[in-house]
């Protein structure tokens, strides 16, 4: 829609009125900011040699901090130094017995997880932990304090495995009627075997005093592993071979001691033991 030339003259009256008074407004604050403008920029030129001043300070302040650091860190350097010369060692053979430690921890650990009979089919891995922690505290760096934290952890876990590992793993079986050693000893849950029937006897002697008596009700225990100390005779033993075993007594001349502690088992006749007698062996 065009516009009319009443209404054009009033737009350009309008426009004109309005450039003036922008124009003379931007002067005005042109004028305003300038006074401000070096108000402020001596404000600001104040803050900023403060703030130079605290950034000075703090410079020198890092700089004091950084030298006590060093200090100390000195004096620390030269304490463990003369630490380390006492128990005649350095930094490097610390640092590898605690990588050594932490590596028995962590397989203490993991044997601590295992369930008990688990535990009881690896009790030479125990023994074999417990020896290892013995000699490493035969070091002289096991003096140390962190080393001795780490010890004592490692033996807490020690003694936790030893009391949740079953002495022997065995499982119960209730005689019935018509039940005798060689017939329980066959059956396919037991041993598959009559001839193991000897297995039953030995292993329950403390309540079977005459293999050819069990009663009905009696619970009998059923050796399914053999047990530290213990020892199940296989065919061509005799007590001699048995104590030379490295494992068993190492010395073939002290089979007399297996044979006293076996005594009422093996009868007077020490050169006759059968197959599947479970033995006690003596401690040496």
């Amino acid at each position: 829609m065009s516009l009319s030339l009443r209404n054009m003259l009033r737009l350009a009256l309008l426009l004109s009125f309005s450039l003036i008074f922008g124009a003379t407004v931007s002067l005005a604050q042109e004028k305003m900011s300038m006074e401000d403008y070096n108000a402020q920029l001596a404000q600001w030129q104040e803050r900023e040699a403060t703030a130079k001043k605290a950034l000075d300070e703090c410079g020198q302040a890092s700089e004091e901090m950084k030298k006590e650091s060093e200090t100390i860190q000195g004096d620390i350097d030269a304490t463990w130094k003369a630490i380390y010369d006492e128990i005649e060692t350095d930094a490097d053979a610390v640092a590898a017995y605690r990588q050594k430690l932490q590596e028995l921890d962590a397989k203490v650990s993991g044997l601590l997880a295992l369930s008990p009979e688990e535990l009881f089919k690896k009790r030479d891995e125990v023994k074999e932990a417990e020896d290892m922690l013995a000699a490493f505290k035969m070091d002289r760096i096991s003096a140390l304090t962190d080393m001795q934290n780490m010890i004592a952890g490692i033996e807490g876990k020690l003694t936790q495995i030893k009391n949740k590992m079953p002495k022997a793993i065995y499982d119960e079986y209730s005689v019935v009627v018509g039940d005798y050693l060689w017939k329980v000893s066959g059956k396919a849950d037991i041993y598959g075997n009559p001839m193991q029937w000897m297995r039953i006897y030995s292993y329950n002697k403390e309540q079977i005093k005459d293999p050819d008596l069990i009663y009905p009700e009696q619970i009998l225990k059923i050796q399914r592993e053999v047990g530290p100390e213990e020892y199940l005779v296989e065919k061509g033993d005799y007590l001699a071979k048995i104590a030379g075993k490295a494992e068993m007594m190492g010395d073939p001349s002290t089979w007399t001691k297996i044979y006293e502690k076996n005594k009422a088992i093996i009868g007077d006749d020490p050169n006759m033991i059968f197959p599947y007698t479970v033995l006690v062996i003596p401690a040496n």
